[in-house]
């Protein structure tokens, strides 16, 4: 059974004769002890008060640390798998960096070869031109010089009757050579050369 202060004053002692307690000082002393039990009992109420008060902010405290917890946790779990897209994008980036890398070398290297290829091409044709050019110049040289012997050889029996005596000539008509030159002198023969045709192989 709790006490009271109101227990404690009314609390009633029984009386004795002999060597007895001063009633008076019992009942102030009684009044007293249950002043400072009230006291203290109003105490415990605000302590018991401010507990609860106390209880209610941990709890609230409590359940923001939860929060806290779960939000830090969900942080750390969204920055892993950032981290982790991050990795991924990033070997997708390097892979695809690498085909795009080794696609341009092929397609450079193939136009390299390509060019090398043309460049060998023009090279033969160049020679081959050359070739061509240096056979139609030596056969248009050999046919100077064959021109060049016949006319010579025409030129001859010419110089020959002008050094013997005149005689009495009739007129005859110059006669045909071999190659259809008339022997009357170098004009007619340069001016009457068929033009050669200019064989390109």
């Amino acid at each position: 059974m709790r006490l009271t202060p109101l227990d404690i004053r009314k609390q009633p002692f029984p009386r004795r004769f002999l060597h007895g307690f001063d009633p008076d000082a019992v009942n102030s002393f009684l009044e007293h002890v249950a002043g400072e039990y009230q006291a203290l009992i109003q105490q415990n109420d605000t302590y018991a008060t401010q507990v609860k008060s106390l209880e209610l902010q941990l709890e609230k405290f409590r359940q923001i640390e939860q929060v806290l917890n779960e939000t830090l946790l969900t942080a750390q779990k969204t920055t892993d798998q950032a981290r982790v897209n991050a990795h991924t994008e990033a070997d997708l980036i390097l892979k695809d960096a690498q085909i795009r890398a080794d696609r341009y070398e092929d397609e450079s290297r193939s136009r390299v070869n390509k060019l090398e290829s043309e460049l060998i091409s023009l090279r033969n044709q160049r020679e081959s031109f050359l070739a061509r050019f240096k056979s139609t110049l030596k056969t248009q040289l050999d046919l100077l010089e064959v021109i060049s012997g016949d006319l010579r050889s025409e030129d001859q029996p010419v110089q020959q009757q002008a050094q013997q005596p005149q005689k009495q000539q009739l007129f005859r008509p110059p006669a045909p050579t071999r190659s259809g030159f008339s022997p009357g002198g170098d004009d007619d023969t340069i001016d009457d050369v068929p033009p050669q045709p200019v064989i390109i192989g």
